[in-house]
């Protein structure tokens, strides 16, 4: 199968990586991103989702999704389509590694983020407030700190995460990664 008769369908938090990854000549496909905010309404995530597998399914087309376990029936909803998925639970796990997650989770509660995160969280936040009138100052509670892995690739607005920070009366401590494992993942799909 060519790489032309292969079609991405993304979240929309990767997008950043997924263009750095195309401008260095590591990851030319098509890719059609869907809105990062999605995953806080299960009905959203699922309507768009099949839509957009419906419409890039054809003949000879191989769907391939970067997304995590985003919503309870992903795996019945790709398989339906015969769409393959990154290797990941979710987004923090694609960027940085489940045993990495675990390590630093062990050292201390840890929320974790990504730079499309930080800059992101209130459009998600205000998707879950919309649809649901969720208050997320609440689920912090159990966490000691925020680690925000940095690729480097996504420039972190500095306010938002001295907000973020207020917001969840939480320090935040940074992490340096690579996108080594992300694109490890891609291609493994």
């Amino acid at each position: 199968m060519t790489e032309d008769a292969t079609v991405f369908i993304s979240c929309g938090i990767f997008r950043a990586e997924l263009e750095h990854l195309a401008g260095a000549g590591l990851f030319g496909h098509n890719v059609i991103f869907l809105d990062a905010a999605l995953h806080v309404n299960f009905d959203k995530l699922q309507d768009r989702l099949t839509k957009t597998l419906e419409q890039a399914r054809t003949s000879g087309t191989e769907l391939k999704i970067i997304y995590g376990h985003c919503h309870p029936d992903m795996i019945e909803m790709l398989d339906r389509y015969g769409a393959k998925k990154l290797g990941a639970g979710n987004c923090i796990e694609a960027i940085a590694g489940k045993e990495q997650i675990a390590k630093l989770d062990a050292e201390a509660k840890s929320f974790f983020l990504t730079a499309g995160w930080v800059n992101n969280y209130e459009n998600i936040f205000a998707a879950g407030e919309e649809d649901f009138g969720m208050d997320f100052s609440s689920m912090f509670s159990g966490y000691q700190r925020i680690i925000v892995f940095e690729t480097g690739v996504i420039p972190i607005d500095e306010e938002k995460v001295r907000e973020f920070s207020l917001f969840t009366g939480l320090p935040v401590e940074r992490i340096s990664i690579t996108l080594d494992h992300f694109l490890e993942l891609i291609r493994k799909i």
